[in-house]
């Protein structure tokens, strides 16, 4: 019993012997995955503090690369590079799955995947936790699910070269990115993105991005993230090698023009020919319209709003390229600006709703009565609308020219009736609103009758229809008279009255 005893004895010794000579030696794990049991352990209250990420120094605001030549050798897909680098090449999700959970430990903080084929990157794995720079490149992702964990230390994502379309970079439902507070460069390169992902960019932080190689990228995203208040922290890599796509719109011709995105930045120095419109210091807001390729060269058209400055006449020294004006609400009386000052030569947008003008004589012959695409004129204080001014302008122009004239009160008399009325009636497709031209007495132009304004005095030329109604009818009783008188006389030998007093005539032989 005693031998038992001391033989029990030296084997725990040796047991206990043996734990303290390998215990320091055991690396632990932080993958959730690997270690299971780590989720029924008791979990210390959450820190409400925002961890510090890792301070991993980028070379040159790139992320943590690898090239092929220096892939794992065959039959191992991820190695350790150094201690806090891992590298992996030509995997699927299974492999990268357990690759990782072998070679990354708690101090790894770069992770490079070459050529990933991969369903599904599900970015909320507690293996990426970690990391401050995550590249997957080369391969062939078919979406981006999950979401990074809050406060993740990720200052660098490359993602190029995946074949990723806009659905499969940000999912709708999805936010993969709400928590990247720390991102500070994003390599999305050599891709298929059809949209601009504005909610990295729309930070307080400087943050770099490489979009090259999105070449249909819409050209109206790259402007709305150059737009805003905080557009100067974000830096375009590549910015020679970026091209968007550009939305040609003119009438019903559409067509795609893949533009560099330096055609964009306009923004800055159009705020500053703006200020320049006179009156001075009516603080006109000037905004780019839109992208026009003329020739070889693309035309940033810009739209001018000065609705509402309390102007008298019309202002002058528009930016270039103005296509569109406002002017509505103000106290103007006449559009001679248009004909005389050059800024408005490429107009073809004039809103002057609500103010004074007259007439609109003044634009005869001018470059806008030409070129124009839509002209509104409505509520001011028009007395006749010269149709000549428009003379076939609505003909060689169709149903993409519009003009806007209701809410004035003109002058309404016959030739209104004659002429304005057909005209309205006639060009109804391009004057929408052309029921609302009233009469000054009342009643609607397009509902004007002759008989209520077409009144002229009478003289004896209106009588001249009755004086020959009347020659008509006594040459048609004398006829008939004449003959009855013949028919009496060849029939009872004499000569009715009053043939019958008529004195004889040298010419009666001849009806003898």
């Amino acid at each position: 019993m005693k031998t038992r005893l001391c033989l029990v004895d030296v084997t725990l010794w040796c047991f206990v012997l043996y734990l303290t000579w390998h215990v320091p030696f055991i690396e632990m794990r932080v993958d959730d995955l690997e270690q299971p049991a780590l989720k029924y352990r008791e979990q210390p209250p959450a820190s409400t503090e925002k961890p510090e990420p890792p301070k991993q120094e980028l070379k040159h605001g790139k992320c943590f690369h690898m090239p092929r030549s220096r892939c794992p050798p065959e039959g191992v897909k991820c190695t350790r590079v150094d201690p806090v680098s891992v590298f992996c090449c030509d995997v699927d999700s299974f492999r990268l799955k357990e690759a990782l959970a072998i070679v990354m430990t708690q101090n790894t903080t770069n992770l490079h995947v070459l050529n990933a084929n991969i369903e599904e990157l599900d970015v909320s794995q507690a293996v990426f936790r970690r990391l401050s720079s995550m590249a997957f490149t080369d391969g062939n992702i078919g979406k981006i699910v999950g979401q990074f964990p809050k406060h993740s230390p990720i200052a660098c994502l490359n993602i190029s070269n995946n074949n990723l379309t806009s659905a499969k970079l940000q999912p709708p439902i999805q936010r993969p990115y709400a928590y990247l507070f720390n991102l500070t460069m994003l390599d999305a390169s050599a891709n298929n993105l059809t949209e601009f992902p504005l909610s990295l960019v729309h930070s307080n932080r400087k943050i770099s991005v490489d979009f090259s190689g999105n070449n249909y990228l819409p050209c109206k995203h790259f402007q709305k993230a150059m737009e805003t208040n905080n557009s100067s922290l974000v830096t375009f890599v590549n910015y020679e090698r970026t091209f968007c796509a550009l939305d040609l719109r003119f009438n019903w011709f559409k067509d795609v023009q893949i533009v560099q995105i330096d055609h964009l930045r306009v923004q800055k120095e159009l705020n500053a020919s703006c200020r320049n419109i006179k009156p001075a210091n009516i603080n006109c807001t000037c905004v780019p319209e839109r992208l026009e390729l003329l020739g070889d060269e693309v035309t940033n058209l810009v739209a001018v709003d000065c609705s509402q400055r309390h102007l008298k006449e019309m202002p002058t020294d528009l930016p270039p390229n103005t296509v569109k004006l406002n002017v509505s609400y103000n106290n103007i009386t006449s559009l001679q600006p248009v004909s005389d000052d050059p800024s408005y030569e490429h107009l073809r947008q004039l809103i002057v709703d609500y103010n004074d003008i007259v007439n609109i004589v003044e634009l005869e012959g001018t470059k806008f009565i030409d070129n124009f695409m839509y002209f509104s004129i409505s509520h001011n204080k028009l007395k006749t609308i010269h149709t000549y001014v428009l003379s076939n302008k609505f003909d060689m122009t169709g149903i993409y020219t519009t003009f806007s004239i209701g809410g004035n009160y003109i002058h309404c008399d016959c030739n209104t009736e004659k002429v304005l009325k057909p005209w309205l009636l006639e060009n109804f497709k391009n004057i929408p609103d052309y029921k609302s031209l009233e009469c000054e007495g009342g009643g609607a132009v397009a509902e004007l009758l002759e008989a209520d304004v077409c009144h002229s005095p009478r003289d004896w030329t209106d009588y001249i229809y009755y004086v020959i109604g009347l020659e008509v009818l006594v040459l048609v009783l004398l006829v008939a008279k004449v003959s009855y008188d013949y028919w009496v006389f060849k029939s009872a030998g004499y000569l009715p009255w009053p043939a019958n007093k008529m004195p004889r005539l040298p010419c009666d032989w001849l009806c003898e």
